[in-house]
């Protein structure tokens, strides 16, 4: 059923943020509290000297410390979850990547210590070398039967599908203009504060932080307050935690 609805929402969304919205509520059933794709690059070279694969990831629902900390320290170029997208057809448990050296393990580790503890990737290869990864992340041990993972990856293709035909790989905000009370509610979430906890600082009720959250959200084509923060700051649209 989860599958079946997925496919069916998701052929209706006509936005970005619709088919987002779509997708992390069929993630959540799937008992994954998080959810990130990635555009990888520069692979389409012979396999015998690899270069450390670049790309962008976009981190849907992610810490946004845990965002920040990964882009900052250059974890993409190193991540053993990512390198082991490069030759994986299908879905793969981040418990059954190799781990080759003490900095590797590092990044799990610490992907642990925020909640992203345990994994499940599927990657989609594209022409050129090129690979969506889309990735669920959980505290938990999510499940691990075949058709649980035949209906992820099932869910990651549509997803991928829908996402290039909505313009997904070419989505650059440009001329997004943040109200003063939406510029500092982005500013708690990026600092790591609840809407309850924004409230407070801010003197208003829980729904109106809700309201110039999600007004934010929009603006910036994103179901996440965390990547609306993130993607804020990059605009340097709010100032950094």
């Amino acid at each position: 059923m989860i599958l079946r609805d997925f496919i069916e929402e998701a052929n209706r969304a006509s936005t970005l943020y619709a088919l987002l919205e779509t997708f992390e509520r069929s993630v959540r059933r799937l008992e994954y509290e998080r959810f990130s794709f990635s555009h990888l690059r520069t692979w389409d070279v012979p396999p015998q000297s690899p270069p450390p694969p670049t790309g962008e990831i976009v981190a849907l629902n992610y810490p946004s410390q845990w965002v920040g900390h990964y882009q900052e320290r250059g974890y993409l170029a190193e991540d053993p979850v990512v390198r082991h997208a490069r030759g994986a057809i299908l879905p793969y448990r981040w418990d059954d990547v190799a781990v080759h050296s003490e900095r590797e393990m590092l990044i799990l580790q610490e992907a642990g210590d925020v909640g992203l503890k345990h994994g499940l990737s599927v990657p989609i290869h594209e022409p050129h070398g090129k690979v969506f990864l889309v990735t669920l992340a959980s505290d938990r041990p999510g499940p691990i039967c075949m058709d649980t993972c035949s209906r992820i990856q099932a869910m990651a293709v549509v997803f991928h599908a829908r996402y290039s035909l909505l313009g997904g790989h070419e989505w650059r905000p440009t001329h997004i203009t943040l109200t003063s009370r939406e510029a500092e509610c982005l500013t708690w979430v990026a600092r790591g504060k609840s809407s309850w906890d924004i409230g407070q600082l801010m003197g208003v009720s829980e729904h109106t932080v809700n309201f110039h959250l999600k007004n934010a959200m929009r603006k910036l084509d994103t179901a996440s307050r965390i990547t609306a923060a993130v993607r804020a700051v990059s605009m340097g649209l709010i100032c950094p935690p």
